[in-house]
């Protein structure tokens, strides 16, 4: 008979306690719940779908914690990872008990979650782990939130969906490391705590250019797919679909790149610019200068818009490289494809389209592709700045979807494993 030992951690709101004791089994094996070097909040369940011991992550998590990869993880509550580093191998499920629920990587903390093509990490809503949702089902849980130390133009800031901080008012922290994601698919999440305070499918604020995110695929969401306040951080390969109002909305500075991106829409929250595939913005900031301004730079990026095409909110300004918006709206038909919120975005003249440039399409209504009127002003609009602006006036092709390559859709990781097909049927 061979001993083994056993590891349980009992949950407190505040604190936890480690008991270990001794049993007696046939071989040696581990209890699935995960190590750490520190207090943790976790205790062990039993699942209702499966034979497999689930375990519940609640509360606050401090310290080095990995997880296993044979058990699915449940996500009970506001779950805080404040200390240490979170290590999650390929292969792991998690999932949102409730629709509140939520994983928040805290500024200091990391995330190691590394899956592969064949093994991905899997983060979805309790109903989806028990078979029980359905493919275009959103807002069954919280998100994945990721909170760094980066610069923001506001300067330390809260969460809009929690209580927990992000961001810094130098730039001393540009290169934070918030951990690595690769090959993470985020599904059904998106819950609304209060009004106009819901979690996304994944939320960066604060992340500097230290940390790494690539193969991330975000599949309906009930509100934005991607959202990132401030920080320098890039992302590579991004599958966003299905997002009920954003796929990529970036504000509060945010200087990163991200490339290689497919967004598609299918069901959003309102048929008008309100719901775009693109959003950018300040938040009621008047900025004038390359370094506040938020100016994400997209490379290679097809985006697929059933809403509006993309909305550019305050003094925003973006750079586009290989870029190709394509706007079918059949209900709304005079939607444009770009819409501006303010004449400041005509004043700041900080849109860029480089090399190939932008490719804008509206399928149902051709000569719709710049707004003459802002939502929140009456000063100068879409309509006055993308035909006329010198930087942009030689590389934006419109009514064209064929000069701009746009992402190679065929290489996008798109969640399903050891496949570039969808995990979900469209």
């Amino acid at each position: 008979m061979t001993r083994k030992n056993i590891s349980i951690i009992t949950l407190s709101a505040l604190t936890a306690t480690l008991l270990t004791f001794t049993g007696c089994g046939g071989g040696s094996s581990s209890s699935g719940g995960g190590t750490s070097s520190s207090s943790s909040s976790i205790s062990s369940s039993s699942s209702s779908s499966s034979s497999s011991v689930s375990n519940v992550l609640r509360g606050t998590i401090t310290g080095n914690m990995t997880l296993d990869s044979s058990v699915a993880y449940e996500i009970d509550g506001k779950v805080n990872f404040v200390g240490g580093t979170l290590t999650i191998p390929a292969g792991t499920t998690l999932y949102g008990a409730t629709p509140s629920s939520y994983l928040a990587i805290n500024q200091g903390a990391k995330i190691h979650a590394v899956g592969t093509k064949a093994n991905p990490i899997i983060f979805t809503s309790k109903v989806d782990y028990e078979g029980k949702s359905h493919e275009n089902a959103k807002g069954e849980w919280g998100g994945l939130v990721l909170l760094g130390r980066a610069w923001t133009n506001l300067g330390e800031k809260t969460y809009e969906a929690g209580d927990q901080k992000y961001g810094s008012a130098t730039h001393d922290n540009d290169n934070d490391n918030s951990g690595e994601l690769d090959y993470v698919v985020i599904k059904h999440s998106g819950f609304e705590v209060e009004k106009d305070k819901e979690l996304n499918g994944l939320s960066l604020g604060g992340v500097g250019s230290g940390t790494s995110i690539k193969n991330i695929a975000v599949i309906g969401g009930a509100d934005d797919a991607i959202e990132i306040w401030g920080g320098t951080v890039d992302v590579t390969g991004l599958y966003l679909y299905n997002a009920s109002d954003d796929s990529l909305d970036t504000d509060l500075g945010y200087s990163g790149t991200v490339t290689n991106v497919l967004a598609v829409q299918n069901i959003v929250d309102k048929d008008t610019f309100d719901s775009s595939t693109i959003e950018t913005g300040n938040d009621k900031l008047l900025i004038d200068n390359d370094t506040d301004i938020t100016k994400t730079h997209v490379v290679n990026g097809t985006f697929k818009a059933v809403g509006g095409g993309i909305y550019m909110k305050n003094d925003a300004g973006m750079t586009f490289d290989n870029v190709k918006v394509i706007l079918d709206n059949p209900v709304t038909t005079s939607q444009e494809v770009v819409k501006h919120r303010t004449e400041d975005v005509y004043n700041t003249n900080k849109i860029f389209a480089k090399n190939t440039g932008i490719c804008l399409k509206n399928i149902e209504n051709e000569t719709a592709l710049y707004a003459a009127t802002n939502s929140k002003d009456t000063g100068k609009s879409a309509a006055d700045f993308w035909p006329s602006k010198v930087q942009i006036s030689s590389n934006v092709h419109e009514q064209d979807d064929t000069t701009c390559n746009g992402a190679d859709e065929a290489s996008i990781w798109k969640g399903k494993a050891n496949s570039n097909d969808p995990l979900e049927t469209k």
